[in-house]
């Protein structure tokens, strides 16, 4: 009886976390909702040209952030702020968004993930590059297992990257 159960047991833990396996980012949480209030001579003239640097999440390790979730939020929230031009030809201003890295903790109660974002705006003859990092924590009252926390985690570090963009291309000046 020993026998069986030690020869049936990694297959017992290998089921059980398959079971738990990672979930991507998800782009609704991930959407910046306004927090302050945008010039007027700043709304309608931006759109989102390329976003790079997320991975797809392997179902099998950690929740990763992808491209076109990133880039999702991203337009989502430009638009909330009324930012963003209702077509290509209607914008003054592209702006591509680099994922340069997304910090994840191995383990703990707390998690906090920091990405850092480099968002290019150009267009009009100029350029601003905006260096951004930010932290998003979740915590046992916000998830018990630890892969949903650290997806949460992530999602809140991307909406307040997003959200830190929008407020520093505020008062950036660009019009």
């Amino acid at each position: 009886m020993f026998k069986i159960t030690r020869s049936v047991l990694p297959f017992v833990v290998l089921a059980v976390l398959s079971g738990c396996a990672a979930a991507p980012a998800n782009k609704q949480a991930m959407i910046a909702s306004p927090s302050a209030a945008v010039s007027e001579n700043q709304k309608g003239k931006f759109i989102v040209n390329a976003v790079s640097g997320g991975k797809a999440t392997n179902p099998f390790w950690t929740s990763q952030v992808s491209n076109e979730n990133f880039e999702a939020a991203l337009k989502e929230s430009l638009a909330l702020s009324a930012l963003s031009a209702a077509d290509a030809s209607a914008s003054k201003y592209k702006i591509d968004a680099e994922l340069v890295s997304l910090k994840q903790p191995m383990f703990g109660l707390t998690f906090d993930v920091v990405s850092t974002v480099n968002y290019k705006v150009y267009g009009a003859g100029s350029e601003k590059v905006f260096p951004i990092v930010a932290t998003g924590t979740a915590t046992t009252s916000d998830a018990f297992v630890a892969i949903t926390r650290l997806k949460i985690a992530n999602e809140k570090s991307i909406q307040e990257n997003i959200k830190e963009f929008i407020k520093q291309l505020s008062a950036s000046g660009l019009q």
